[in-house]
């Protein structure tokens, strides 16, 4: 199957790119050595190789959300190399305008 000129202005017109004309014609010439590539592969036997195993059912099944209370504020605090009461501090990253 052939790419023309005219599919790549109309794919190009789709995907609101703006194609000088000059380059419609490599680009149809890329594109058919893309396709050639996807054809060479239906020329590959793969009757050696098994269904594809649904990776869906590997995944464990999500966990309920369960609230839990936290009480180890001053615990994170006193871990913090620099501290201001309840808060961290941090070095300033951005200059004052």
């Amino acid at each position: 199957m052939a790419i023309t000129e005219d599919e790549v202005r109309h794919v190009a017109r789709l995907a609101r790119l703006e194609v000088e004309a000059e380059e419609v014609s490599a680009l149809a010439g890329h594109f058919n050595a893309i396709m050639g590539h996807f054809e060479s592969l239906q020329e590959v036997d793969v009757s050696h190789v098994g269904d594809v195993v649904d990776v869906v059912a590997d995944i464990p099944p999500w966990r309920e959300d369960v609230v839990v209370v936290w009480d180890n504020r001053e615990g994170a605090l006193a871990q913090a190399p620099d501290r201001d009461d309840d808060f961290f501090r941090v070095p300033r990253i951005l200059e004052e305008a």
